[in-house]
């Protein structure tokens, strides 16, 4: 979140007439804090009721039933929730501007969702929690970019608007995180099969088998590709092309190396670490456009 308001929308402001953002640092930091809340709280209610599954499928870290009781789990849950809408409503009444809202209550209605109904089958579970994830820098820009809509309207750049030219950027930035969480969570389904056969879920895997999982990734990894080929034309000005080879191109060619055999949740840990690696190597590409 912080790096889509003070890089990519930072560098929309320069562009601009004006110097600062609308809305407050301090209050970007609720915002902040009020995400990393739901977060956890959706973390949280996994875990819930996964109970089951991660006995099976990461036996050393299950911690509800265990060190937090069920009970206690619910109530923090619950807590965490409501701390953070209190936060994102306190931050809409102090700008008249409620619309932002809408975002914190869908993520929040879809992750309770996502535990004990989605998540068991197949690509919806996926999605769910790609388009929580790509709701994010949205969240992140939202404020700044409409409470400021008027005066980026006025400035053009290249042949768009400067309100346009923000929202394409989050947008971007949206589309990235979507399909990076699309191959991250299929792999991880993959990686979770023992537990999941268990407990009866549907996820790909189990449903399509390991050999047309594996395509299926190789799908989302060519779209990720082509996203990052395109985005190598747009900036070539900016950018030197060997930071994006070494920061997204080369972690995503050895994941998919590490995907061609793998076989065993082992195998698909070695793969969830490389896609791990290209996460961090694009907010790391990112902040190196500064």
């Amino acid at each position: 979140m912080y790096i889509t308001r003070y890089v990519v929308l930072s560098d929309v402001w320069h562009k601009g007439s004006s110097s600062h953002f609308p809305l407050k640092h301090g209050h970007f930091a609720l915002l902040v804090l009020a995400s990393m809340m739901i977060t956890a709280s959706g973390n949280i209610i996994n875990d819930y009721f996964d109970q089951k599954v991660d006995r099976i499928n990461k036996p050393n870290r299950v911690i509800i039933g265990k060190s937090v009781s069920r009970r206690g789990a619910i109530l923090l849950h619950q807590l965490l929730n409501v701390a953070a809408m209190v936060m994102v409503g306190w931050v809409c009444f102090l700008y008249n501007f409620w619309l932002p809202i809408i975002i914190p209550l869908v993520i929040i209605t879809m992750l309770w969702w996502y535990s004990p109904v989605i998540k068991k089958k197949a690509v919806a579970g996926n999605v769910l929690v790609a388009l929580c994830t790509a709701l994010v820098p949205v969240f992140a820009g939202i404020y700044d970019i409409e409470l400021e809509s008027n005066e980026l309207k006025k400035v053009l750049f290249n042949t768009m608007n400067l309100h346009h030219y923000a929202w394409f950027w989050v947008g971007a930035l949206a589309g990235f995180a979507f399909v990076l969480t699309m191959i991250r969570e299929a792999v991880k389904d993959a990686q979770d099969i023992p537990g999941d056969q268990a407990a009866n879920y549907h996820t790909l895997p189990i449903v399509w088998g390991i050999k047309r999982t594996r395509r299926y990734v190789y799908i989302w990894m060519a779209i990720f590709a082509l996203m990052v080929m395109l985005c190598m034309m747009h900036v070539q000005q900016t950018i030197d092309y060997a930071l994006f080879i070494v920061l997204l191109l080369f972690p995503l060619c050895m994941a998919a190396l590490r995907l061609k055999t793998a076989q065993q949740p082992t195998d698909f840990g070695l793969v969830s670490f490389w896609i791990k690696v290209l996460m961090l190597g694009g907010l790391l590409l990112l902040l190196l456009m500064l």
